[in-house]
């Protein structure tokens, strides 16, 4: 009867510090996760990075060498989708008066945002004139000017897809290859035209520059143009102007004017205090309407609280970049999310894959500041699953003991 008596204290005791220890984290949490620690305490680890000193924006003006209107419009949407894919948070492409303005808002990298405005990266495919010496030792570059190639019929709108990955090059190590993917009815003549270049140098024009491929030998050519950098911004880069479709005429860049940034302005703290505030008068009137009983409120608004402050907590302790003015509308949508979890029960599996599924489709089909949001949903979707169930088990241990 003792041993049993004291196996059960032992218990007791065990479940009595683990709670300890969790309430610990929980409010180690929230203190990290106040806007207090960066507004007061600029010495600590814990300040909240933010992205609003980092924009920039700026208006480009460019011209075509053609005046066919669906040339300028397939432009104007080849760099809208440029900007896009490369995450732009404001952008503006229009066409105005046979001309093409371009108005952008970003934190993005000004260079990188910049050659996507500004290359026209016609993809062709050329081969080598006879006439030219390209060991010419007085000459290094002439094997990359595209003065001294013969242009082809083949150029980027003849490939369905261009795959930019790491290939074994000829030194024995590893660099990164754009790889031409065909179109199902076009692979029977390209490969013809390859096998005619076998053991050749032919060569991938853009802009004037030209990357040398050694045609390969075999049935199963593969076509692999060098890509010469291993930077990763780089290489994203280069596989946006790859692949976001092939520029029918060249442009060049009329005027370009600094503008100021229009970004929103938020006082993070006297936000974080309304929205607190605003939680708990809502959580307040849920209590006396009834309108749910008293353990579901309580584990929701735990768990809302936790969601928060450990997405706040991850923000600051790995130094990701934020736009504050977007935290409040995520930590609104983070509250209504628990919400609907919390009192779906029996349907909580489908409403679960329903907001993952559409928080998928705009991170991958929206643009702008639609993308961002969605991909921190999804991130606080997975947090919000996981402290709902740490704050039911938190809250049956705590009226055990």
């Amino acid at each position: 009867m003792k041993l049993l008596k004291l196996r059960l204290n032992l218990k007791s005791l065990l479940n009595y510090i683990f709670v300890i220890l969790i309430s610990s984290v929980f409010v180690a949490t929230i203190l990290i996760a106040l806007p207090l620690t960066e507004e007061y305490l600029n010495n600590t680890p814990y300040n909240l990075l933010t992205k609003d000193s980092s924009y920039w924006s700026k208006e480009y003006i460019l011209t075509l060498d053609t005046k066919e209107q669906k040339d300028i419009e397939k432009t104007r949407d080849i760099l809208f989708k440029r900007l896009k894919n490369f995450g732009i948070e404001q952008m503006s492409v229009i066409q105005d008066d046979g001309k093409i303005k371009v108005e952008i808002t970003t934190s993005k990298d000004k260079d990188a945002t910049e050659q996507l405005i500004k290359n026209s990266f016609a993809v062709q495919i050329v081969t080598r004139k006879n006439d030219v010496n390209y060991d010419d030792p007085e000459n290094p570059y002439a094997y990359l000017l595209a003065t001294n190639y013969n242009p082809t019929d083949w150029d980027g709108k003849d490939f369905r897809n261009i795959y930019i990955t790491k290939l074994q090059n000829s030194t024995g190590t590893e660099s990164y290859f754009a790889i031409f993917k065909l179109w199902p009815t076009k692979s029977v003549e390209f490969n013809k035209f390859l096998t005619e270049h076998e053991n050749q140098t032919v060569g991938v024009s853009t802009d004037g520059f030209v990357s040398p491929v050694q045609v390969p030998t075999g049935t199963n050519k593969l076509f692999a143009a060098p890509v010469s950098t291993e930077d990763p911004q780089d290489i994203k880069i280069i596989d946006i102007l790859y692949n976001s479709g092939n520029i029918p005429a060249n442009i060049s860049l009329a005027s370009e004017k600094d503008m100021t940034p229009n970004i929103p302005q938020t006082n993070y703290v006297m936000v974080s205090v309304l929205i607190f505030a605003g939680l708990l008068l809502s959580y307040i009137y849920l209590f006396i309407s009834k309108n749910a009983s008293n353990t579901v409120l309580i584990k929701s608004l735990l768990a809302t609280v936790l969601t928060i402050s450990f997405y706040l907590t991850v923000l600051k302790l790995l130094q990701i970049p934020v736009d504050t003015f977007l935290l409040p509308i995520e930590a609104i949508l983070a509250m209504v999310l628990i919400r609907v979890i919390s009192e779906n029960k029996d349907s909580v599996i489908y409403v679960d894959i329903i907001l993952f599924a559409v928080l998928a489709i705009l991170t991958f089909l929206g643009f702008g500041y639609i993308p961002i949001v969605a991909r921190d949903m999804i991130l606080l979707l997975a947090i919000s699953k996981i402290t709902l169930v740490l704050s039911g088990w938190y809250i049956n241990k705590v009226k055990k003991i």
